[in-house]
């Protein structure tokens, strides 16, 4: 059983590294991986229980431009808190925040193992390096100078909520508040433990967490920290196609889509697409495909040979030292992964992609620049047309 376990690892992890798929189809093979699209076919009502709060869309009074493409492609001003909250229904939500200055210099780490099925986590040997350690304080106090807008983060097929912590993290570094849920249809949990049928679709998890922000008024870490009339959405592979429908919703100011593309009801919203031009999961014609369609204003960057999980924390695993396909080699297991899964494994992770440590600043500068425009923060879009700070990005806007 423990030789097993790698196995299951190297599968679960691959599958969280590729993964694309909708709500409604599990990535059973390498083949269904590499096929699948960003669609996401989850039902678009909402429940009672998760009744969206009506917004108008508002921006700061004093609206600023004080920063350059060059300072939006690096770390924000502010320390980073981070928590873990437990929706209504029992499934748990990531949120970042900015944090009092007396709090910077901390970190806090993950491990991917704590996102499989109890069962098969007790088993990972230890020696597998499944750690991310970032800059941020668990729990830390918040800053007082709130409230900050917010961010609504969705994860892909087999992910979790942590799995894009880096480029989370440092949106709260910008002043900016992140929740980021677990996906019960299409977690990395669920899907090992082949319980995602019947759970509530992606889509609808992202409206309860942004119910569930409203409720926080008196919370003795996020009270006054949350604007809740400033939302905007973010989503990665099949996280894309669950904000492209979240932002159908009244309130909702703007949104990001990494690697992914659009369904047929197009958001009347801001839109920033980012892909990578060697993504061999959602390829950056589809993505290219959704900017067209989607109305002004809208940004397209195309980062030249970055791969599916550049904007993940999958390339940085255990400090990006090896990948999964060559932590399956070590363990003796590398017949079991195939020459195609290797591939699919290693997007965005090694040659012919650049280093995610080299895509990092262009993924950054786009994102904070996008949403501190759409919050009202800058008067005007700052870096989004400009050249990259980044050498091998396509911008293309309308």
């Amino acid at each position: 059983m423990r030789r097993l376990v790698p196995v299951l690892l190297a599968t679960a992890l691959l599958a969280a590294a590729c993964g694309s798929d909708s709500d409604g189809s599990a990535p059973a093979s390498t083949d269904s991986i590499a096929d699948t699209t960003s669609t996401d076919t989850s039902p678009t009502e909402t429940s009672d229980a998760t009744t969206v709060p009506e917004t108008t869309p508002s921006t700061t009074e004093a609206a600023t431009s004080a920063v350059t493409p060059a300072e939006l492609a690096g770390p924000g001003p502010y320390a980073v808190g981070v928590t873990t909250r437990t929706l209504p229904d029992g499934v748990l939500v990531e949120i970042w925040y900015p944090a009092d200055e007396s709090t910077r210099g901390g970190t806090d780490s993950y491990a991917l193992r704590e996102f499989l099925p109890e069962g098969v986590a007790a088993l990972v040997p230890e020696g597998i390096d499944d750690t991310l350690t970032y800059a941020a304080t668990r729990e830390g106090a918040a800053a007082s100078d709130g409230p900050y807008p917010i961010v609504l983060s969705s994860h892909g097929a087999a992910g979790h909520r942590m799995v894009s912590t880096r480029l989370n993290s440092n949106l709260a570094s910008w002043g900016m508040v992140v929740a980021a849920p677990d996906h019960p249809s299409r977690d990395l949990a669920n899907v090992l433990g082949g319980t995602r049928e019947g759970q509530p679709p992606a889509a609808d998890q992202l409206r309860a967490v942004r119910t569930y922000l409203t409720t926080l008024d008196d919370d003795p870490l996020l009270g006054g920290t949350l604007d809740n009339d400033r939302i905007a959405l973010g989503g990665e592979s099949a996280g894309g196609g669950t904000v492209a429908e979240v932002a159908l919703d009244d309130g909702i100011l703007g949104y990001v889509s990494y690697a992914s593309g659009l369904r047929d009801d197009v958001p009347e919203v801001p839109s920033l697409f980012v892909a990578g031009a060697l993504d061999s999961v959602v390829p950056a014609e589809t993505t290219q495909a959704a900017f067209e369609v989607a109305p002004p204003p809208s940004w397209l960057w195309v980062i030249d040979a970055a791969g599916h999980n550049a904007t993940t924390d999958v390339c940085l695993i255990g400090g990006g030292v090896a990948t999964l396909p060559e932590l399956a080699d070590q363990a003796g297991l590398g017949q079991f992964v195939d020459d195609q899964l290797r591939v699919l494994a290693s997007d965005g992770c090694r040659e012919p992609n650049r280093p995610v440590a080299e895509v990092v600043p262009a993924i950054d500068q786009a994102s904070v620049g996008f949403y501190r425009w759409v919050f009202g923060v800058d008067a005007e879009p700052i870096g989004l047309d400009e050249s990259a700070i980044t050498e091998g990005v396509t911008i293309t806007s309308k």
